[in-house]
This record gives structure tokens, sequence and C-alpha cells, in this order.
């Protein structure tokens, strides 16, 4: 844990606000213009493990190179001169979908719901054409930018899963980051089928399927599919249907018949996310 008053380049931690994994993020004021910031830092630990510095680099490159309303905004990229732990600077955002959908007692009204959805089918539409996959998509990585209702503003953070879909024979570039194979990414009430199978064999359909989960949960309240046990998700995931029943009386039909849709069990029959936010498009008007 970074001491408050740690200088990180320009910026000077106040206090740590979530702990992960293997990083964690600090709310930190800059010296010069005195403006709030999110500080992710990896953790000394971390910092030693040659492929979770990598992660971490994909994500900080990938931030710098893409820019969206509805993406985080990164400020800065560095490393902490005693110890050579990389950082990176993004803007202050700190409420997240996940806590909003706490004190809105767990799902959001229909409108909040049409309004995210296409707020992040916006963002994955745009990371898809330039050849990104998200890969973690969950209520965590959405974080709220403006709160009221009827015009709730989100943005799509953590990109540490992300990665660049290569064209067969094209040279691999600073923003790839090869993971090992047996490993699981993600994060289970949202992984699609394939997800569990081959983590690394899998294309952008796993976005429109945690989408699907995502639009699910913030209309009725929890995700299609809850387990205690990895292996409990996994096997709803792959071989049980989703509970759309669960949508009637809170969604309109075709909000239902897509979301249906994007949680096929079959990649190639759920629809492209450009498909989803033309949908999405139509339902809003």
């Amino acid at each position: 844990m970074r001491a408050p008053g740690t200088r990180v380049g320009e910026y000077v931690i106040v206090n740590r606000v979530a702990v992960g994994g293997s990083s964690d993020v600090y709310q930190a004021r800059s010296s010069t213009e005195g403006s709030w910031a999110a500080v992710k830092m990896l953790s000394p630990n971390a910092s030693l493990q040659k492929e979770v510095v990598a992660r971490f680099l994909n994500e900080a490159q990938m931030l710098q190179q893409l820019e969206h309303p509805h993406l985080v905004k990164v400020l800065a990229l560095g490393e902490v001169s005693e110890d050579g732990a990389p950082f990176l600077v993004m803007e202050w955002l700190p409420a997240s979908l996940h806590g909003l959908l706490k004190e809105r007692g767990g799902r959001l009204s229909l409108g909040d719901g049409l309004r995210v959805l296409r707020q992040l089918a916006q963002v994955l539409c745009y990371l898809h054409e330039r050849g990104v996959i998200h890969r973690d998509v969950k209520p965590e990585n959405v974080l709220v930018a403006q709160r009221e209702e009827r015009a709730l503003e989100v943005r799509l953070t953590d990109l540490g899963l992300a990665r660049r879909v290569l064209e067969e024979g094209a040279p691999l570039t600073d923003l790839y980051v090869s993971t090992a194979k047996e490993a699981l990414l993600g994060t289970g009430e949202y992984m699609a089928p394939e997800q569990w199978r081959s983590p690394k064999g899998v294309d952008a359909k796993v976005d429109v399927y945690s989408l699907g989960v995502l639009g699910f949960h913030v209309l009725v309240g929890e995700p299609p599919f809850v387990a205690e046990t990895h292996s409990g998700l996994q096997y709803q995931h792959v071989v049980k249907a989703p509970p759309l029943f669960r949508l009637e009386g809170v969604a309109p039909e075709e909000l239902r018949s897509l979301l249906g849709a994007m949680l096929a069990k079959v990649a190639g029959r759920r629809p492209s996310m450009a498909e989803v936010l033309r949908s999405l498009d139509a339902l809003a008007t």
C-alpha cells in the first residue's frame, strides 16, 4: 500500500479506494492543477511477474491510443521512481455501476437500463472496429460519470484482459499480450460459453454475450446464472437456457428477444455488436 502523500509523477496520493488481485487504485490530486485523478498501480509482488506487468502495460497503451465518450480517459502513464512499479493515471470517477445498482435496490429502470446498454454497445462497437475485445464486461468495470435518472452516463474501464484480434499473418504489435492457454480470463457470472472452453480462442462475440448478461442483470436485479462454484457457473453458461421469462413485465418483447439472441450458447448465432447497437437505437426511439 502506498502511503498518503506519496508522489506518483505529478500526482500526490490521498488514499486507497480499491484493492484488486494484482493492483490497487488510489485517489490522488494533481500537484500542479489541484484536480482529482485515479491512480492504478501494480502491487510490489505483481510488479515482479512479467505477464501481470505485460497485461497492465497492455491496458495502459490501449487506453492511450483509444478515445471515446464512453471509455474512461487516461491522463498519464509512468513508473514510480523508487521501485519502478508502473502506474496509470485516469480521470476520477469514484462510482461504479455495481455500486449504483446496490443504491437502487439491485436494478435500473427500463429507461436507464436501455441508456446504459446503448452507451456500452457504442463503446464496444468502437473497440471491435479497431480489433479490440474487452473480455471482462461487468458492472464493476463500468464507471458512472453522471448518475441522475434519465441522464445516466457511464464509461467502460479496465482493459486489463483486452486483446487485439490479429489478422492472419499480421505481425505481433506492442498491444498484444499472450496469456496462458489454461487460464480462465474473465468473471464467471459474465463469461460466454466459449470463454470457459478456450480463453484464448475467442472473438468479439464474447463481449456481446457479456453485455447481454449485464443487460439482464440491470433489468432483473441479478445475472441470469448464479452459482457458488466456478464449475456450477460453467455448467449453467454452457448448458442451461437463460431464464428469459424473468424479463416478462420488465422489458418489451423486442428487448427480451434481443437479450435472448445475445445470450445464445453458440457464438455464431449471436448478433454482432453493431447489430446490437442498431436494435438498441430502434428500441430507444
